[in-house]
């Protein structure tokens, strides 16, 4: 009787008469090497990113509920952008996560790479808005915590420049533009009398960080440079360094500058500079605002996700940050994104 059930059991699951849970799949993904933050204080901070992903979903901003389909991420850690792009074209990892642009630009110069799923920026609005800002990245320039003076003056032409429209036309140009196909472009640089400011440049993420295979330059980062230098009538350098050897290059002084992109989105910085502009009673009245906008799963999202303060998201976003390192203010922000194999 047991084997005479057992064989009508497997005719069934075989037509398809009977459902089999389906078990979600354990994913690989291969990313850049931290600088000063671990694997397991990574994964920690999958409990914020999650119900914030489920939030852009809700709202439209990605097409796909990943969190929904449940699996395990495994990380594993590439020195390079081109140690990343092997890997995943070997099959080493499933994916690879990149920031958002500079995955549109892998994928407009490699027909075999894709983005995994469809992005909606223009739905960010309201709490969405917020949750993006919380799993973006902002980029800013690394300096040596005694280097105050050069980080002020860099402060200084970043703010001017996002004031008289210069950043955001540098953005359309050298990011917007090029991420949607074309080649990033090398900057002149004007030359002025006295001793250079040395950038570090790794050109491992394209469009904003870039070297050609010819050794030049090129690229966001490298414009905005020129401008800052042009501004501070400064000579700025470009020393080509390793993404894994920026810190010890910044440390032993063979340059004084170098790109970091794991700093506080600029929508961040901007709504905790006008948060610590209200009083206690404001800030009150503005968090029961947002209260009555949630809908009851946003609500129980936040819930759930055990929202870390103020002061420990601060924390949480500089703790990859080398020792004895200060950065500027973020000058843009992405989102990261997995790019696949077609």
């Amino acid at each position: 009787m047991k084997k005479i059930i057992s064989i009508s059991l497997v005719l069934m699951l075989l037509l398809g008469i009977l459902a089999v849970p389906a078990v979600a799949e354990d994913r690989t993904c291969g990313t850049l090497s931290y600088l000063n933050m671990t694997e397991e204080e990574d994964t920690n901070l999958s409990s914020v990113r999650r119900p914030m992903m489920r939030i852009l979903f809700l709202h439209g901003v990605v097409d796909v509920d990943r969190v929904a389909e449940g699996g395990k991420t495994n990380y594993l850690f590439f020195d390079t952008m081109n140690d990343l792009l092997l890997a995943l074209q070997a099959g080493k990892v499933d994916g690879i996560k990149v920031p958002y642009y500079t995955a549109k630009y892998l994928c407009s110069t490699n027909d075999e790479l894709k983005l995994n799923r469809e992005y909606h920026f223009e739905n960010a609005t309201g709490v969405a808005e917020w949750a993006l800002s919380l799993l973006s990245d902002g980029y800013s320039f690394m300096l040596k915590e005694d280097n105050t003076a050069l980080k002020d003056a860099f402060d200084a032409q970043l703010t001017a420049m996002k004031e008289d429209g210069t950043l955001q036309k540098l953005v359309d140009e050298h990011i917007i533009k090029v991420s949607e196909g074309g080649e990033p472009v090398a900057v002149a640089f004007e030359k002025f009398e006295g001793d250079p400011i040395k950038v570090g440049v790794t050109g491992d993420l394209p469009p904003m960080d870039y070297v050609a295979p010819d050794g030049t330059f090129a690229g966001f980062n490298t414009a905005v440079l020129a401008e800052i230098g042009k501004r501070l009538q400064k000579n700025i350098e470009l020393v080509q360094v390793e993404n894994v050897g920026r810190a010890l290059a910044l440390s032993e002084g063979v340059v004084d500058v170098v790109f970091w992109t794991r700093s506080m989105s600029e929508k961040r910085v901007e709504n905790l500079a006008a948060k610590r502009g209200l009083s206690k009673e404001e800030q009150e009245a503005k968090r029961a605002g947002l209260q009555e906008v949630l809908t009851d799963e946003e609500k129980a999202l936040l819930g759930a996700a055990g929202k870390p303060t103020d002061e420990e998201f601060v924390k949480i976003k500089d703790r990859d940050l080398p020792p004895s390192t200060i950065i500027t203010q973020p000058y843009f922000s992405d989102f990261p994104v997995w790019v696949l194999m077609k």
